[in-house]
C-alpha cells in the first residue's frame, strides 16, 4: 500500500494524525483478511470481533452485539448480514423472549471460530513482534490517545493555546 510521501513529509503532518491511522488501519485489515484466508476462514477481518463474542459468548442479539463492542447497531448489522451470508451465523428466536431474535454460531461458525481462535494467538505473537520492532506498544498508546481526547477534545486544545497559559 503506497503511503503519503505528500502527509508523511509535511511539516504539519501531525495535523493529519487521523489520516494516517486510518492508512495503518486499512492495511492492518487487508493483512489481516490475507491472514484469514491463510487458514481458509470465510469471513473478513472486520467481522472478527462478532465472532469471537459469539463465539465466547453464546447467542446474543445484535442490538447486544453493538453495545459490547461499543460499536453502531448499523455497522453490526452491516456485519452480521455478511456472517449470515457466509453461513457463520445464523438468527433464530430468543428462547427467552419469542419477540426478540438472536444471532448464534452456526456448526460451520463453530469451526471457524475455532481455528479463529488460533490464527488470532498467532496474530498476537507476530503484532508483539512489531510492537517491538517499532518500539511501541501501539495498542497502549492508541487507548491513552483515546482517554485523553475523550477528557479535552483537539478543539479544546487549539482554544486553550489561542488563550494562553492561565494563572
Amino acid at each position: 500500500m503506497p503511503t503519503n510521501a505528500f502527509i508523511n513529509n509535511h511539516p504539519m503532518r501531525d495535523a493529519f494524525v487521523g489520516n494516517i491511522l486510518r492508512h495503518l488501519v486499512d492495511l492492518i485489515v487487508t493483512q489481516g483478511d490475507d491472514l484469514l484466508e491463510d487458514v481458509a476462514i470465510k469471513f473478513p477481518s472486520r467481522a472478527v470481533s462478532s465472532v469471537l463474542l459469539l463465539g465466547e459468548q453464546g447467542a446474543m442479539s445484535a442490538a447486544d452485539i453493538a453495545k459490547t463492542l461499543d460499536q453502531p447497531h448499523q455497522l453490526v448489522t452491516q456485519r452480521i448480514d455478511l456472517l449470515l451470508e457466509f453461513g457463520v451465523v445464523e438468527r433464530m428466536s430468543d428462547p427467552k423472549d419469542g419477540r426478540r431474535k438472536v444471532l448464534r454460531l452456526t456448526s460451520a461458525g463453530e469451526t471457524q471460530f475455532h481455528s479463529l481462535k488460533t490464527r488470532l494467538a498467532e496474530a498476537e505473537l507476530a503484532f508483539a513482534e512489531l510492537f517491538e520492532e517499532i518500539a511501541c506498544d501501539l495498542p497502549t498508546v492508541a487507548i491513552t490517545a483515546i482517554e485523553a481526547l475523550s477528557r479535552s477534545s483537539i478543539l479544546d486544545r487549539v482554544k486553550s493555546l489561542q488563550n494562553g497559559p492561565t494563572s
